[in-house]
């Protein structure tokens, strides 16, 4: 998409009041301050919260797996129905690597760091692009903080693998315009959809359909030349087929030696019709549509008027505009499909760019009439009204997404201290080998609720395995005497039946394929209802069983035959801990640092400050990707940081960008 959009058409507004004061360093560096204050102030108020939302046990349990266990562990790892599998959507769990092993961040506060980080740098990125786009410093502040106001709904709340590939989708509509005759330009945007196959390959596909709209639009809208068109459009859309098969290739060959099917990249819940689309009207209600959707709307007129006249930012109205397909998916329902309609929400960014587009072109425009003096400051009022939205929006976020409090988190309280308890209690029995089996039950025959009960509780107790014994775990929902007769329980219900069948034969064969005593738990926290809860209030014993050793978690308190296991804590990590913390992370930014200068001519520091964390990201995740693909061993040791100097290396061999086309500084302060 073309070089030509940056230098015709400049709307040239009026100066702006402060722009200097805009640029200035100190200036751009505090929005990058101030949204990672906002999305992270209450994890250093609070250090003992979580992640908010269930998902992010599952990639805590996956990362402590691939520093413990070769890589292809992690792709058995599946449970019934693929519920807890993930093929290869490897790369946030590679970077929970680096994390854990080259900076030290703790197990639980590993996803805190990646939520945190990937919605500071999709706002930052989202900002950065509107801003190589218009040349127009207050484009930036507008839209950093328009979208990343909107982040903290229910579409990227929990979703990391998701709002991962979206940060990468960021980065790479960066190196559109310039693809058509910049080798930098083609190989940075090669390399974020090739890491967005590794990443969350359905949200890369549903892109790259985008990508065909884009082209089309163009030929509706812009009506160029049509060989022009294929010399501008080709390399883009070839680059994009390209990542597609690279993709396809490494699932099926199995870049780690185990091939997987593209369907393990995504599991739709079995639920009905209506229980979709009461979610999707849930989510949408939390976006607050009555001003965000005026913004948006705004966001799209404006990007429609700046495509017609052939503006400065062509090819960002083209992009948002293009990108917002996506969301034809949410009309599912009107031919009688059932799936998740909500889901296409954290498909694409579109939405959330043209609301901070909206707000941007808003101010913008409030602000060159009140330029004028006299009555017509009063436009400022306009500039006023947005700025209250977007407080509105991560004032009124924050308490529906739970994000502040205690509670929202993966893992409870009392279920952290049994797990806890359960981990040293194995540790003590040496328990290597033995299959670990967690009984569950609920009331509830509700089949949605069974569903996410049993998938959720499959990560959550995964917390509670030493290193080396996540391959070992199972899990089993129904009764504890039936399990241990070998038999399904029962139930009116038939998803509750057909799920007390398959985790049954997933957790018999893998006791048999270990051929040692498994060890079956019972938790009180996760068997508050149903058959088992009599065995953890009082009301009955636990049974006995010669064919496998029966523990009760409980309190803090894991009950064995042999007695209960006392617990003891860990030291804290001395002061020290945190100076690791911060040079490790800042080790990581390296490799970004070194490709930003090759990709990107001569960047400016608002570029530079979503790109260069972006860069390190997909280099390091696609440097680790390939570091295991030859050791298949744990990604711990060497390994991580043989990676870090790959991902250096890579940067070092990247491309030079070419000289960008003139800029327009329409701020001209």
């Amino acid at each position: 998409m073309a070089t030509s959009s940056a230098v015709r058409g400049s709307i040239d507004p009026s100066p702006i009041p402060g722009a200097r004061g805009l640029r200035h360093t100190a200036a751009v560096l505090l929005v990058a301050v101030v949204l990672l204050g906002l999305y992270g102030w209450t994890f250093v108020i609070h250090p003992h919260h979580l992640a908010p939302r269930l998902d992010p046990a599952y990639y805590s349990w996956r990362i402590e797996t691939l520093i413990s266990d070769k890589p292809s562990t992690l792709l058995h790892i599946t449970g019934p129905f693929g519920a807890v599998g993930g093929g290869y959507r490897v790369a946030g769990t590679v970077l929970g690597g680096y994390l854990r092993r080259i900076a030290g961040v703790s197990l639980l506060k590993t996803t805190v760091v990646l939520v945190v980080t990937q919605w500071t740098m999709i706002a930052l990125l989202l900002g950065g692009f509107a801003y190589r786009q218009r040349r127009d410093t207050l484009s930036f502040y507008a839209v950093a903080a328009g979208s990343g106001s909107l982040l903290l709904t229910f579409p990227f709340s929990g979703y990391a693998d998701n709002t991962l590939c979206l940060l990468f989708l960021a980065a790479a509509i960066w190196f559109i315009p310039e693809a058509a005759d910049d080798w930098g330009a083609r190989v940075g945007l090669g390399l974020f959809l090739v890491i967005c196959g590794f990443t969350h390959p359905t949200t890369l596909v549903v892109f790259c359909i985008a990508l065909l709209v884009m082209v089309a639009l163009r030929m509706l809208l812009v009506r160029s030349d049509p060989k022009r068109m294929i010399t501008r459009d080709g390399p883009v859309l070839g680059i994009a087929a390209i990542a597609i098969g690279v993709m396809y290739l490494a699932w099926k060959v199995g870049v780690w030696g185990v091939p997987q099917s593209l369907s393990e990249a995504a599991s739709p819940p079995p639920k009905t019709s209506a229980v979709f689309l009461t979610k999707t009207a849930l989510w949408i209600k939390t976006m607050y549509p009555l001003w965000n959707g005026a913004l948006l709307v705004i966001g799209v007129v404006g990007a429609f008027y700046i495509l017609r006249k052939r503006q400065a930012g062509e090819d960002l109205a083209l992009i948002a505009m293009g990108w917002l397909t996506p969301l034809l998916g949410l009309l599912g329902f009107v031919f009688g499909l059932t799936y998740p309609y909500y889901r296409f929400f954290n498909s694409t960014l579109a939405w959330v760019l043209l609301v901070g587009v909206g707000a941007y072109l808003t101010m913008r425009w409030c602000l060159e009439v009140a330029s004028r003096g006299g009555a017509a400051r009063f436009a400022l009022v306009g500039v006023l009204a947005v700025a209250v939205a977007i407080a509105a929006n991560f004032y009124l976020k924050v308490s529906a997404s739970e994000w502040t409090s205690a509670h929202g988190g993966w893992l409870s309280v009392s279920q952290q201290r049994d797990l806890d308890a359960l981990r040293a209690a194995l540790s003590v029995r040496d328990s290597a080998g033995h299959p670990v089996v967690f009984v569950i039950d609920l009331a509830s025959r509700d089949p949605a609720k069974v569903y996410g009960f049993a998938k959720n509780t499959g990560n959550v107790f995964r917390y509670g395995l030493p290193p080396g014994e996540l391959d070992r775990s199972y899990l089993y929902l129904g009764s504890l005497t039936r399990f241990i007769s070998h038999q399904a329980t029962p139930a009116n219900d038939p998803t509750y039946a057909r799920l007390s069948r398959a985790y049954l034969a997933d957790a018999l064969a893998g006791i048999h394929a270990a051929g040692k005593q498994p060890i079956l738990v019972v938790a009180k926290d996760f068997n508050l209802s149903g058959t088992n809860a009599r065995f953890l209030d009082g009301t009955a014993s636990l049974p006995s069983a010669q064919s496998a050793e029966i523990w009760s978690l409980a309190d803090g308190n894991v009950t064995t035959p042999q007695g209960v296991v006392v617990l003891h804590r860990p030291p804290s990590p001395p002061a020290w801990h945190l100076i690791r913390v911060v040079a490790g992370m800042l080790l990581l930014l390296l490799p970004g640092l070194v490709a930003v200068r090759r990709l990107i001519f001569r960047p400016s520091l608002i570029e530079m400050l979503g790109m260069i964390p972006a860069l390190s990201m997909a280099l390091l995740a696609s440097a680790g990707i390939l570091v295991l693909a030859v050791a298949r061993a744990p990604f711990s040791g060497a390994a991580p940081w043989a990676s870090v100097a790959l991902a250096v290396g890579l940067a070092l061999l990247a491309p030079r960008a070419g000289k960008r086309r003139p800029p327009l500084d329409t701020d001209r302060g």
